[in-house]
């Protein structure tokens, strides 16, 4: 069972008394303001990002717009309006989320709402609480036009923001890409969109988004500390960031696009070094596996620089394939040989096995490949057929 709604207030009533109220009100609402967004900025910590001065000129008005549309009884003016759609378009060039700016609302006029109940009495018969009561359609009204005014002025401009960020962005890989960053002109696209052109310089790649996912991923990085610029180049997206560390964007990456291929480039200086790690990240993305960890360049810059050769190293590396795939085990063992610094004893360890065990699957590993992993041509030979395979270089084969 609902509660029923306070009755309609009526043209012909004595409003003397709440007129009163809220003129008294809003002769203290310079102090009031103060508290008010106090309460705010500690609800909704994303309101560091507004300087204080703005954000409680922005909640005075707020409130002497609801204060005078309760003495009229009244929704928002067309004036109020278009200054709340002028607020919302600035707080998206700040940067704040717009659940924050429209939270932020519900906060300001609770607290001038609860102000004014708390001075109107409504046990009190002949005082003005009961009246102000009856007015809760009314702010309820302001509650959802100024709300909805500042959300489509918000997603506006935060649509246009996104549009011609994006165009330079393309502008800027464009030229990345075509091998001419010593171009003056890229110095002053790196410039507009954020990058200190001399600077440091990594990117993360992985395969193409869509528009929306894309959309997303550039509202997420530019609400944190550094620059992110992301966009889709052919059958990848690569994302090239500044002051941000790459494991930032790898979780945003994979909170929108779970089990995601990642790869990512090495830190390169200068606009030269920006064209570099994209092409780190696209030569790491080429090893990375649906759901497994992101591939850094640093740590698999052998096998991603080889990886475009594959057909013309699989006469050399091919036999790592069948082996491997028929016994996992033996390149587990190769790999764990390599890894701990070519002892039997310290492999064993590291794989729970019994150094005998190490050494017969080692043997067996050199019967079937004919590569002796205690020599480097074998070990090296080993260790790139095993990568290359593991990244499908050779293509698809019986497991036997």
């Amino acid at each position: 069972m609902t509660a029923a709604s306070p009755p309609a207030p009526s043209p012909q009533e004595d409003w003397r008394d709440l007129a009163a109220l809220c003129t008294a009100v809003r002769a203290e609402l310079p102090l009031l303001t103060t508290g008010i967004t106090d309460r705010i900025r500690e609800e909704i910590p994303d309101y560091h990002l507004v300087p204080r001065c703005e954000h409680e000129a922005g909640v005075l008005q707020q409130c002497q717009g609801l204060l005078s549309g309760l003495v009229t009884r009244r929704g928002p003016s067309p004036e109020e309006c278009r200054h709340v759609r002028a607020l919302g378009r600035e707080r998206a060039r700040e940067g704040l989320p717009l659940q924050s700016l429209i939270a932020a609302f519900h906060v300001g006029y609770r607290e001038i709402w609860n102000i004014l109940l708390s001075r109107a009495g409504a046990d009190d018969e002949d005082g003005p609480g009961r009246q102000l009561v009856r007015l809760v359609g009314t702010v309820w009204t302001w509650v959802e036009q100024i709300t909805g005014a500042a959300a489509e002025a918000y997603n506006d401009a935060l649509r246009a923001q996104d549009a011609v960020q994006l165009g330079l962005t393309y502008r800027f890989f464009q030229g990345l890409y075509a091998r001419s960053p010593e171009e003056p002109d890229m110095a002053q696209l790196a410039r507009a969109l954020g990058y200190a052109p001399a600077g440091a310089f990594r990117a993360v790649c992985a395969p193409a988004w869509t528009d929306e996912q894309l959309t997303e991923l550039r509202g997420r990085l530019n609400r944190r500390t550094g620059t992110a610029r992301c966009a889709n180049r052919g059958a990848s997206m690569v994302a090239v960031v500044q002051g941000m560390p790459a494991g930032t964007v790898i979780d945003a990456m994979r909170d929108l696009v779970p089990r995601l291929p990642i790869g990512t480039g090495l830190e390169r200086r200068g606009l030269t070094g920006a064209a570099a790690t994209i092409l780190d990240a696209q030569a790491a993305l080429a090893l990375a596996g649906t759901g497994g960890p992101a591939v850094p360049f640093d740590g698999a810059w052998l096998a991603a620089t080889l990886f475009p050769q594959a057909d013309r190293l699989a006469p050399l590396l091919e036999p790592a394939v069948g082996p491997a795939a028929s016994h996992p085990e033996l390149a587990l063992t190769v790999r764990g040989f390599a890894d701990n610094g070519f002892s039997l004893s310290a492999t064993g360890r590291a794989l729970h096995l019994h150094p005998n065990t190490v050494k017969y699957r080692l043997n067996r590993w050199r019967e079937l490949t004919g590569w002796d992993v205690h020599t480097w041509p074998g070990l090296s030979a080993s260790l790139l057929g095993l990568g290359l395979a593991q990244a499908g270089a050779f293509g698809p084969h019986d497991r036997g």
